[in-house]
């Protein structure tokens, strides 16, 4: 009998081998046969795929080489090769496959597979560039990356025209629809936008660079919830993505899951330690859920990888209770001087007025503060005089005789309690005496009337508030309840809750439109110590008046304006509590604060610095103490740099 013959007997028995599921038998005996003829192809193939059954990726990809050897440009061998390292986890193997693969056959399907990759070790930049260079390159795809240059160019009408165009050819072009999502969420048409992206995770739902995409639109818009479960999709896929686990804690962390936040970021820095930005965040969620000392440690640990993080000296000394050593004093000072983004430098000079502060070094301390605010002052556009000019406007509409003119809100919900005023004026304070009442939730800065505000000034027709005199009865009803539904996420289970936003105070007109049973309660503080306070303070976001003596003043000046307004048009439905009064008269200022909440006095309102709850203000950890003094009037110490401050507040006294 011939080799040849014997050849083919063996193949076949190795095949009904194969048939009967015996793959041990099959391998030993496509063995024997390539010890014959060790370029034969079949018996290579097959033996491939009995030490894929077998569980044996490490032989199976040995044989596929051998394969390739022989045949270099097939391209199911080649596939092969890539699905078997990425099998065995050898992502950056993968990768360099995978781009040779599509180099040589232009393959869609396998550029997807590789931004998936590229997105799993938090190169989503780098699977953008492929993307781009992959249409730029080829021809039949010439149409795609027109868009995709106008798109990066931001001529946004004509990547637009290019999408649509393909879309027109062909309504299922997975990647013209990603595209024309990314356009709409850069043009702010963000239910196109979202529309695009779901169009094309039905097409084809592992393609993470879409879910990344969709879970962006969702956080921006707000809708947290679904921007959680899309990371939630994309690490069920890749549950060792460093970055989308990043992202996934930041978004419980706004939902307010600060445990499951904390954990999401754990997470992360097991699969990417070298995240500055994620220690960072870790810090954030510590110090909000009172774990100071892992807070301390996560600033110090962001401080370690990246040296010039303003912000992590910043945070620390946020807490209000660090004291920076003479050594971290001195790498603040050395660090100001080497080039540094304007905001990390704005931060730093904050961190060194108050390290200073704590060391009584008074004119230093307010010499760093000064530099941190004329910095962060250049970065932002912010006017006294429009803020004084749409305080009046709003003041002028809520006139008595307005007032009675308006459509009734039948939302009589009493659950919202609104804690208002200036920032640091002791609204996290009384936040927090009352949300340690039983029947009280404390949540946080909620921005929803402001949202409303916003929205109802959108309106083409008429500006807020002018256009609430349009709506009827149902419509502002709606507001109400509108209102009372999408703050629900930031509630527990308790009959009241707390929104905290200061700035919320310009707006009394409207939360008594809408919700004309809410408990307003304004926080009042020496107008000294409030400014003061607030031009110390770097705030993450928002409060933009507080990066000038002159325009804290004149901001002062409007909000006294506008309550001494409120108090004249709504009476005693607005609730004033003075800090001083607190500080000084402590039981009998908070049985009076609850009685107007309509609330039993129980004690854990007197024992309020014994609360666990999560407090994300800058007054985190002062509330977590006992009443002290120490804040009244510690704005004298700083009085001959204060004047330009001091005679706008005086000329309204």
């Amino acid at each position: 009998m011939s080799k040849n013959n014997s050849v083919e007997i063996a193949y076949q028995n190795a095949k009904d081998l194969i048939d009967k599921k015996d793959y041990i038998k099959a391998s030993e005996q496509l063995n024997e046969i390539l010890k014959v003829f060790p370029n034969e192809l079949n018996s290579i193939y097959l033996l491939i795929d009995c030490y894929i059954k077998l569980n044996n990726p490490i032989k199976a990809l040995e044989f596929t080489h051998s394969a390739l050897n022989i045949k270099n440009d097939d391209k199911k061998l080649l596939q092969l090769e890539i699905r078997l390292n990425e099998y065995l986890e050898r992502d950056s193997e993968s990768i360099h496959l995978l781009k040779i693969f599509i180099d040589k056959f232009s393959d869609l399907g396998a550029l997807k597979h590789l931004s998936n990759l590229l997105v799993k070790q938090d190169k989503s930049d780098e699977a953008d560039e492929l993307i781009k260079n992959f249409f730029e390159n080829n021809e039949d795809y010439g149409l795609l990356y027109k868009g995709v240059r106008h798109l990066h160019a931001s001529r946004y009408r004509k990547a637009e025209d290019a999408f649509k165009k393909v879309l027109i050819e062909d309504e299922n072009n997975i990647d013209a629809l990603r595209f024309m999502g990314i356009l709409a969420f850069k043009s702010g048409n963000h239910d196109i936008a979202e529309a695009m992206l779901t169009k094309a995770l039905k097409l084809d739902p592992t393609y993470s660079l879409v879910w990344a995409n969709l879970a962006q639109v969702f956080s921006v818009t707000g809708q947290l919830d679904k921007a959680k479960k899309s990371f939630k999709n994309i690490l069920n896929m890749e549950p060792k993505n460093g970055l989308i686990w990043a992202e996934y804690g930041t978004v419980l962390t706004k939902l307010a899951n600060y445990k499951e936040g904390r954990d999401a970021y754990l997470k992360a820095l097991e699969f990417k330690p070298d995240s500055p930005r994620v220690h960072l965040s870790l810090g954030h969620v510590y110090k909000t859920m009172g774990e100071i000392d892992n807070s301390i440690d996560s600033y110090k640990n962001t401080i370690l990888q990246n040296n010039l993080s303003g912000e992590a000296y910043w945070s620390l000394a946020n807490l209000k209770t660090y004291s920076f050593s003479e050594n971290e004093i001195k790498d603040m000072e050395d660090t100001l001087k080497v080039d540094m983004s304007d905001i990390e430098r704005s931060q730093m000079h904050f961190a060194l007025g108050k390290a200073y502060e704590v060391k009584k070094d008074f004119d230093k301390s307010f010499k760093n503060y000064y530099e941190g605010n004329k910095v962060k002052k250049g970065l932002i556009k912010y006017s006294s005089d429009d803020t004084t000019d749409n305080t009046k406007r709003i003041l002028n509409f809520f006139n008595k005789d307005n007032i009675q003119k308006l459509a009734k809100s039948s939302t009589g919900d009493r659950d919202p309690i609104f804690v208002l005023g200036m920032p640091r004026s002791g609204s996290t304070l009384i936040d927090q005496i009352i949300s340690s009442h039983s029947k009280v939730d404390g949540t946080q800065e909620l921005p929803n009337i402001i949202k409303i505000a916003a929205e109802l000034n959108s309106n083409n027709q008429k500006n807020y508030p002018e256009v609430l005199k349009e709506l009827d009865e149902s419509k502002l009803s709606n507001l109400g309840k509108d209102y009372i539904s999408e703050t629900a996420w930031a509630r527990d289970s308790a009959p009241f809750f707390i929104d905290k936003m200061p700035n919320n105070f310009i707006h009394i007109g409207l939360i008594k439109t809408i919700l004309p049973n809410a408990k307003i309660i304004d926080t009042r503080r020496d107008p000294m110590d409030t400014c003061f306070s607030c031009f110390k303070q770097f705030f993450a976001r928002g409060q933009l008046f507080t990066y000038s003596l002159e325009d804290l003043g004149n901001y002062y000046t409007d909000y006294i304006r506008a309550m001494n307004h409120w108090h004249n048009v709504y009476g005693k439905d607005i609730y004033t509590v003075h800090y001083d009064n607190v500080i000084n008269e402590t039981e009998e200022t908070i049985r009076e604060l609850i009685d107007y909440c309509e609330l039993p006095f129980e004690k854990e309102c007197l024992e309020f610095y014994n609360s666990s709850r999560p407090v994300k203000t800058p007054s985190a950890e002062q509330v977590r103490q006992p009443i002290y003094k120490s804040g009244l009037n510690y704005w004298k110490n700083y009085e001959e740099h204060l004047l330009p401050l001091k005679k706008i507040i005086d000329e309204i006294n």
